[in-house]
This record gives structure tokens, sequence and C-alpha cells, in this order.
């Protein structure tokens, strides 16, 4: 009986997703396939993995056989697919022209695919935040009537690890960071209203949540350890890179070589700006790009000297920092990159052109 309820089950589901014809199977396959190639191309072993895994789930969601008995309980409606069917192969072909741009050095869409493997954007990025969200158990009486205090109820509390990581981020350089804004270690909060009046619980709970919100936005969640000491050895050359990975040859017909070339021609473009300068793809342009993700990514662990509190390690590699420009002199005749030119910045021409 159970049995016969599981097939009528995953029958109706194949009748409900009836509505989505053969046409839209194809591109929807075909773009996904195009997806999943173009990320064996990534130049970072990590990115293959994570983007691969991405865009299988973003898939899955919307598969018609996630309605099958024992599967995922993410299916949509047949009719939400059908009616969002549109965007979302719109969306896939725009990942897809962003996943081939970043295969042919354009550093914009490397670096943003970079950022998104290693948790500084995106959804990684939230999951490595929730470890971060775990309240702190009161150890003694003060924190209890601390928390029971009036303004203090329903709303979120920091953890030590996250105040850590605040105090220590707060103390970086900005340029260090792809988010331009700074966590404010300490929250300010007016002991008057403009009316000079004790300031409302209420407006006192809003400034809390808001900070806090805040500050979950501005913060880079820590790696593991593992991942973290790996993206260092990469930045620092310890690693070497594998190089490129082999591109499939074209299985077409010999007849279909022309139009593959205009499509190739129509999906790169040529638009002005950064979109046309790509760079290409050595090892020194990689150990920039992984330094420069590096410095992003704080490591945090137990201070083993204190034997209290947290320590905070910030992936620095020296060598490789140009987001600084540092002139010194050289010997006695002073700053060489300006030798020739006088104080207006025009060159001096020697006395013998004179």
């Amino acid at each position: 009986m159970r049995l016969w309820r599981l097939e009528m089950k995953a029958a109706s589901a194949h009748v409900r997703y009836a509505a989505v014809d053969n046409a839209s199977s194809h591109a929807v396959l075909h773009v996904f396939r195009a997806l999943l190639r173009q990320c064996t191309y990534l130049p970072d072993p990590a990115a293959r993995q994570y983007m691969h895994g991405h865009i299988v789930s973003r898939f899955r969601d919307y598969h018609p056989r996630s309605t099958l008995p024992f599967s995922s309980q993410r299916h949509k409606s047949a009719v939400l697919v059908q009616r969002r069917l549109p965007t979302l192969l719109r969306t896939a072909r725009r990942g897809l022209v962003f996943l081939r741009r970043a295969n042919n050095g354009h550093t914009r869409h490397l670096g943003k695919i970079l950022s998104m493997t290693y948790g500084r954007v995106g959804k990684r990025r939230h999951q490595l935040l929730k470890e971060l969200k775990i309240v702190d158990v009161p150890v003694d009486q003060a924190a209890i009537e601390e928390l029971s205090k009036p303004g203090n109820q329903a709303v979120p509390h920091p953890s030590e690890q996250l105040m850590a990581l605040v105090k220590s981020q707060a103390k970086r350089p900005l340029s260090h960071f792809s988010r331009s804004n700074t966590p404010h270690p300490k929250l300010e909060i007016p002991e008057e209203n403009s009316w000079g009046r004790p300031m409302p619980i209420k407006r006192v709970r809003n400034f809390k949540r808001r900070w806090y919100a805040e500050t979950l936005d501005r913060i880079m969640p820590p790696l593991p350890e593992a991942e973290w000491t790996r993206l260092g050895m990469r930045a620092s050359g310890q690693s070497p890179w594998e190089g490129h990975v082999a591109r499939r040859k074209w299985a077409g017909n010999p007849d279909d070589e022309e139009q593959r070339h205009v499509d190739r021609e129509r999906v790169q473009g040529d638009v002005g700006g950064s979109w046309s300068n790509p760079h290409n793809i050595t090892p020194r342009y990689m150990r920039r790009l992984w330094a420069k993700i590096s410095a992003q990514c704080p490591l945090m662990r137990p201070n083993a000297a204190k034997k209290s509190g947290w320590e905070v390690l910030w992936g620095d590699v020296g060598g490789h920092d140009t987001t600084q420009l540092v002139l010194g002199h050289r010997g006695a005749g002073g700053f060489d990159m300006f030798e020739g030119v006088d104080e207006s910045g025009k060159v001096v021409q020697s006395p013998e052109h004179i």
C-alpha cells in the first residue's frame, strides 16, 4: 500500500511538470552543461569545486526530480517554475558570460569568483557567519542579571569571539578589504533624546539591533584553519599553481566552425573599459589575486598564552601588497623616480641638447 502511494506521488510529480516543454528543457540543459564546463576551466581548484556545487544546487531547486520521494523538499510548483523560467534562463546565461570572462583573465570577474569561493561575499560568507552568531552562555549570576535588564531583552548579544574579530578588523587598513566600511567596536547610545529626556527602552533596543546588523554586514568571517593555511601557501608561492586546465575540443561538425566563432565573438564582445582588457593568467597573476583575498581572511583560535579570549591572525603575504606605494631614498641622490624633471614636472634637458 505504501509503495503504491509512493508510485502515485512520483507520477503526479511528473504530470505537474509536464507544462515545461521540451524546448525549454533543452535550453536549460544546454546552459547547465555549459556552466559546468566553464567551472572546470577556473584556475583555482577550490573555485572549481565551489562553483560546481553552487551551480548544481541552484539548478536542483527547480529540477522536476526533486519532487520524487525520499528527495529534497525544496521543489517549486510547476506554475511557479513555468513563470520564472525565462528570468532564470537569463540569469544563468549572464552567469555563463561571467564565468567565461573570468576564465579569459578579467580581473574583476575572477576576483569576484575567488571572493565567493573563500567566503568574502555571497552564500558561503553567511554560512561562515553562523558560528559567530552563537551567543555565549552566561557564566555567573552577574551576567544573567545584565541580560535581564530593561533594554537588553529581545536583542542580539554579540559573542566574545565576534567582538574579538570586530576589534581586530577595526585596526586593519581599510585598503585591504573589498568592503569599504569598518566595523565599530563599541556602540555609543546617547543618554538623552532630542527632547532632553532619558532615551526610551524601545529606541535602545533599536540602536543595538541596528549596530548588530551593520557589524555582521561589515566583518569578514574567519576561515577554517586548513583552508586558511592552504590559501596562504598559494599566495606566498609555497604551493605552486598547477597551470591552465586543458580546454575541450570542439565536438561539432566542421561546417559549424564559422558559426562557433561568431557565437564566441558575440558572447565575449568588444566593449570598453576593463571588460575588453583581459589579463594573461600566469603564476604571478594568481599569486597576487590569492594574496589580495588572503589579506581579507582571518583565522581565529583560542589564545593559548592568556588561556582566555581569542587570537586573530590575518593572511598578510609580504611582497604581494599592491595597495600602497612606498618611496624611499637611494643613497644621497633623493627620489630616483623623479630624477630628470624639475618642480613643475617638465623634463630637464641635458647641456648637450641645449
